[in-house]
């Protein structure tokens, strides 16, 4: 359903990480998530508690420079990473709505920032399945080596 593909949002103090593409039927929108780790840059007390925290660590910066926000964020996990996720919208006259969901999950002063980007809402399933591919073991050796 996903395979990788090129990073291309415009390269910051963070650099690069891991991208993926899911365009089958599996994500009949088109999907793309773009997933890196940061060291320090999270409370390493509480981790991602709250979303005043997603949005600083969050990388939907990367996508616009306007974005608004759908609703609070609501806590997740990723395996033993614990965090929150939060949905948001870009508005763009010339392209249209774009639709992100910003996952970020934090241990041990390390966060794990995924971000999905769609024109179409992103479903319950798309987001399982990115979920996925965060939790198999190649990107777990890669977050763990990064």
């Amino acid at each position: 359903m996903w395979h990788e593909a090129k990073w291309t949002p415009p390269i910051d103090n963070w650099g690069t990480g891991m991208a993926f593409v899911c365009d089958n039927d599996g994500c009949p929108g088109g999907v793309r998530m773009y997933a890196r780790t940061k060291v320090g840059f999270c409370n390493c007390y509480t981790g991602v508690a709250n979303d005043d925290e997603i949005d600083r660590i969050g990388d939907v910066d990367l996508h616009a420079e306007t974005y608004t926000a759908e609703a609070p964020g609501v806590v997740t996990a990723i395996g033993d990473l614990k965090g929150r996720k939060r949905v948001f919208r870009i508005d763009n006259r010339f392209v249209g709505t774009t639709h992100v969901l910003s996952i970020v999950v934090a241990s041990d002063c390390k966060a794990v920032v995924a971000t999905l980007v769609s024109n179409n809402p992103i479903s319950e399933a798309e987001e399982a399945a990115a979920v996925a591919v965060l939790r198999d073991k190649p990107f777990q050796q890669w977050a763990a080596n990064n």
